[in-house]
C-alpha cells in the first residue's frame, strides 16, 4: 500500500501514484508573528482553525489546585494569553470545563489520558480561558472551557506545522490534484494540496484507512508535518508529511435503554435485566407517572427526573 494518499478519486478514497522528485519547500502555513497576540482567543466557525491548544498534564508536586492539572499552549504559536490576560509560553489551568463540549465521561477520560502521555503533544483542545472557576478553593486561577477535544492517532511525537485538512470538492482527471485544503491552526494561512505522506507517522495501513475516511467530515482531520513539493509526469504538486494525526472525539452512537425488573423499576442498557421480586410502593411511580428510561448526561441509562416522577417519588416518601 502506498503511504501517499490523496482524494483525487473520492469518494473511492483512491491511492495516489507514488510521488517522484519530492523536495522540501517554504511552508506557507507558518504563522506570522505580527498577528501573534491579536489572534489569541479568536472565535470562528466549526470548520475554522483558531483557538486550538496543545494540552499536557502538570507533573509538578505541590498542593492542588496550584498544581496537578493541565498546561495549555497555542499550537503553531510562541506565546499564549492566559486566563488573567498575562502572556506566557503555556498557561496552567486547574479546571477543564466540559459544559460546552457535549462529550460524555468516557470521551473526556480519553482526552485526559492522552494529555498525560510523556514525550510530545498527543492531545489538543479547542476553547477559551475564563477568569474564574467555581469548583476549586482558588477561583482566581480560572478555568479552560473546552468546546472540542482531539487525540493523536499514533505514538510518534508530532513535529512540524499543525494544520486542519479536509476535502475541498476539487476533482481532476490527472494527478497531482489539489483536492485537499489545509489551514494552519491559529493562523489565517491556508493552501490547497494534492496529498499527505504518512510515511513518517508510524501508522499502520489499517490506521491510515480509518483516519483518511474522516477527510470528508465537516471538521476534517488535524495533522502535524512539513511541506514538500513533487512532480508527476512533469506536473507540479504540493503535499504535507504527517508525523502524527489527530481525530476529533465524539460520543459513540447511543444504544437503546431498556426497562427491566419484576416491577419495571430498572432502567438499563441491557435487555431482560431481572430483580428480586419484592414490590415497593415507589416502583409504581415508574409505571404510573411520565417516567422516561433514556440516556442521561453521564452517558448511562437511567430514569429522567421529570417533575411528575419527582412528585410521585416525593409523595411515596412522605407516606412512608
Amino acid at each position: 500500500m502506498s503511504r501517499y494518499l490523496s482524494l483525487a478519486a473520492m469518494p473511492l478514497l483512491a491511492l495516489s501514484l507514488v510521488s517522484a522528485c519530492t523536495s522540501p519547500e517554504t511552508d506557507e502555513l507558518l504563522a506570522d508573528s505580527t498577528d501573534e497576540v491579536a489572534l489569541d482567543g479568536k472565535a470562528d466557525s466549526p470548520s475554522g482553525a483558531y483557538t486550538y491548544y496543545a494540552i499536557r498534564g502538570d507533573m509538578r508536586r505541590c498542593a492542588w489546585p496550584m498544581c496537578g492539572e493541565f498546561w495549555l499552549s497555542r499550537v503553531n504559536r510562541a506565546s499564549t494569553v492566559c486566563h488573567d490576560n498575562s502572556t506566557a509560553s503555556e498557561c496552567y489551568t486547574p479546571v477543564l470545563d466540559w459544559s460546552h463540549a457535549n462529550l460524555d465521561q468516557g470521551q473526556q477520560d480519553k482526552l485526559k489520558g492522552q494529555a498525560w502521555k510523556p514525550g510530545g503533544t498527543f492531545a489538543l483542545v479547542r476553547g477559551r480561558f475564563a477568569k474564574k472557576n467555581t469548583t476549586t478553593p482558588r477561583p482566581e486561577l480560572g478555568r479552560f472551557i473546552v468546546t472540542e477535544a482531539w487525540v493523536a492517532e499514533g505514538e510518534n511525537p508530532p513535529e512540524g506545522v499543525f494544520a486542519k485538512v479536509f476535502q475541498n470538492g476539487i476533482r481532476c482527471i490527472a494527478e497531482p490534484c489539489p483536492s485537499l485544503t489545509e489551514k494552519g491552526l491559529n493562523t489565517s494561512n491556508s493552501a490547497n494540496i494534492a496529498e499527505l505522506d504518512y510515511s513518517p507517522s508510524g501508522l499502520t495501513d489499517r490506521q491510515i484507512d480509518g483516519f483518511v475516511s474522516q477527510y470528508v467530515a465537516p471538521q476534517g482531520i488535524i495533522v502535524a508535518g512539513d511541506r514538500y513539493t513533487f512532480k508527476i509526469s512533469g506536473r507540479p504538486g504540493k503535499g504535507r508529511t504527517v508525523t502524527n494525526g489527530f481525530h476529533k472525539l465524539e460520543n459513540p452512537p447511543a444504544s437503546a435503554c431498556h426497562v427491566g425488573g419484576c416491577s419495571g423499576e430498572i432502567c438499563s442498557d441491557q435487555e431482560g435485566v431481572s430483580s428480586i421480586c419484592i414490590f415497593r410502593p415507589e416502583f409504581a411511580c415508574y409505571q404510573d407517572s411520565d417516567a422516561r428510561c433514556e440516556r442521561q448526561p453521564s452517558g448511562d441509562c437511567g430514569w429522567t427526573p421529570t417533575p411528575e416522577l419527582n412528585s410521585c417519588l416525593g409523595n411515596v416518601a412522605t407516606q412512608n
